[in-house]
């Protein structure tokens, strides 16, 4: 069992994975899921935001947030 006083894991980081610099992310869709798995990259897969690619179909970005009110 862990037990701690602090808040170590905020600044907690994970190591950088090989050979993330020469990938690339192509998510499909603007949604929520598209942005935070782009934000879990940058973060936790320490992937540069040139890398990542977000494919969006409309002209109106957002997914099912974006507010058009389209049934």
């Amino acid at each position: 069992m862990y037990y701690s006083n602090g808040n170590y894991e905020a600044f907690a980081r994970p190591e950088k994975p090989e050979g993330v610099d020469r990938k690339s992310a192509y998510l499909v869709g603007s949604g929520l899921a598209s942005l935070a798995a782009a934000c879990f990259l940058v973060r936790d897969g320490q992937m540069t935001g040139e890398h990542i690619h977000i494919l969006e179909e409309l002209a109106l970005p957002g997914g099912a947030s974006d507010g058009i009110n389209d049934p």
